[in-house]
């Protein structure tokens, strides 16, 4: 993954939030409801689908992919609490880590909703929580879709740091999100998502990711895993191939029959803003094998 694109997520935490919170006004919601660690907006019906996106991100992410695939699941979007406009957690309720709380609350979900049968979906952080909620035990959740996440973000970037003098001099939004993203028609949306979003909550989250290491724990997962990797994020400074190893050596732990890999190749982190018929195909054909 592009160096310079990681490691100018941390410098969110210095925007000062803007006083009006992005929403679309495009999505067709069935319910909503608001909860200490997330808001949910729920479309559709048929198999559970738990959708949750990154850092400083909506549930805008996941429109196009709730609109195809609406008529046969049933989506649970989730915009995490203190992102784009949704009020932070409460501190006594978040604790002592922010990735813990939010995977704790996303189990807790599913217990009270009755789900069944659960794919979970992540995107970049989201996608290190779904890999992470893999690797425990959970009968409900039948397989895990991790879009551009890592199980150990920090150890990957300090090698790079280590052989890179690549290092972001200063943080600028717009050139932020143009690194994310080729496509020009998401970058405002990202922008707004960003700065409405509580600079605290996503350094404190940025920064939890940067420390968390899952990599040992993944020999535990018994469930189909699909990650769909952005190699071509890394241009020009890092090769296709050489960045696509950094996925194959982060998640080598994985079961070699539950791990199914996807490998965009013009995309850049927001891969559904940038492939995105290319993205939900390979959802949709993962999720018909499972």
């Amino acid at each position: 993954m592009k160096l310079t694109t990681l490691l100018t997520l941390c410098c969110i935490c210095l925007v000062k939030p803007l006083l009006v919170s992005a929403q679309s006004s495009n999505s067709i919601t069935q319910s909503s409801q608001e909860y200490p660690a997330f808001n949910v907006s729920v479309v559709g019906i048929g198999k559970p689908i738990i959708l949750i996106p990154g850092i400083s991100s909506s549930a805008d992410v996941w429109e196009d992919t709730i609109d195809r695939l609406s008529d046969r699941y049933q989506l649970h979007a989730l915009s995490l609490a203190g992102f784009a406009g949704v009020k932070p957690a409460a501190p006594q309720s978040v604790g002592a880590n922010y990735l813990e709380f939010q995977k704790n609350a996303i189990l807790e979900y599913i217990r009270v909703n009755q789900l069944e049968e659960v794919v979970i979906v992540g995107h970049s952080l989201g996608g290190t929580l779904a890999l992470w909620l893999a690797t425990e035990q959970h009968p409900q959740i039948s397989a895990v879709i991790n879009i551009d996440g890592l199980p150990a973000l920090g150890a990957l970037l300090g090698s790079q740091q280590a052989s890179s003098s690549d290092a972001p001099r200063s943080f600028d939004p717009k050139s932020l999100v143009k690194s994310m993203a080729n496509n020009e028609a998401w970058h405002e949306q990202m922008l707004k998502d960003m700065m409405t979003s509580d600079p605290m909550t996503s350094g404190r989250a940025f920064g939890e990711l940067m420390q968390l290491d899952i990599r040992d724990k993944l020999s535990q997962i018994e469930r189909p895993v699909l990650t769909i990797a952005a190699p071509a994020q890394a241009a020009p400074y890092a090769s296709f191939e050489s960045t696509k190893n950094n996925y194959l050596t982060q998640l080598a732990n994985i079961p070699q029959k539950f791990k199914h890999m996807a490998y965009a190749k013009t995309a850049k982190h927001f891969v559904m803003a940038d492939e995105p018929e290319w993205m939900i195909e390979q959802i949709e054909l993962f999720l018909k094998m499972n």
